[in-house]
């Protein structure tokens, strides 16, 4: 099965990386420099900026972090889509930013009534690879990352971390519809959990 990794995908990866691109180039941080912060070379970072190749999604997390960066799930509106907001007790920051990313998509998933081997068909991977992404066992490639938000409605983008901050103060100020809920879902939510959503 191949990816199913169209040119809106395409296009919504590239302006991930010309995010970054754009923000080292703010900063005034070399490549080099910026290496030195993880676990690969100057011109890994050339390559990546360039499209030459693909950085891991670790090496994405990492490379947005060092630049005052976040991934985020985004929702049709433009709102941020929530997973957990702290780690687990000995979760390293990487698995907890891939959780971070995959708690939505997977509730967006379950609120679609939609079930992975479903989801894989439109994604263009197998069920199990959809489970893995969504237990957070095995990360998925950048681009799949894309894909998998995309065939949910939702969007992976980068914002910067000041205005993820205030964006989940807000989302957190709403109640459930914060936890990556369609507006419908927000009801039977409160209902099964005892919340009010007024």
């Amino acid at each position: 099965m191949a990816l199913r990794a169209d040119q809106a995908a395409e296009r919504t990866f590239a302006r991930i990386v010309d995010g970054l691109r754009s923000a080292r180039l703010e900063t005034g941080v070399s490549q080099n420099a910026l290496s030195s912060g993880l676990p690969v070379r100057g011109r890994a970072i050339s390559e990546w900026e360039t499209g030459a190749i693909e950085p891991t999604l670790g090496h994405l997390i990492l490379w947005s972090r060092l630049l005052g960066r976040r991934l985020v799930i985004v929702g049709r509106e433009g709102d941020l889509r929530i997973g957990p907001s702290r780690p687990r007790p000995g979760e390293s920051s990487e698995m907890f930013e891939r959780r971070r990313l995959a708690v939505p998509l997977r509730n967006r998933r379950l609120a679609l009534g939609m079930g992975q081997g479903e989801l894989g068909g439109l994604v263009g991977v197998s069920r199990d690879s959809i489970q893995r992404w969504e237990l957070v066992r095995v990360p998925p490639r950048p681009i799949a990352h894309v894909v998998w938000a995309q065939r949910l409605g939702y969007t992976l983008d980068i914002w910067p971390v000041a205005a993820v901050a205030d964006s989940l103060s807000r989302v957190r100020n709403a109640g459930p519809a914060g936890l990556g809920l369609p507006g419908g879902d927000q009801a039977s939510y409160a209902r099964r959990h005892g919340r009010n959503t007024r």
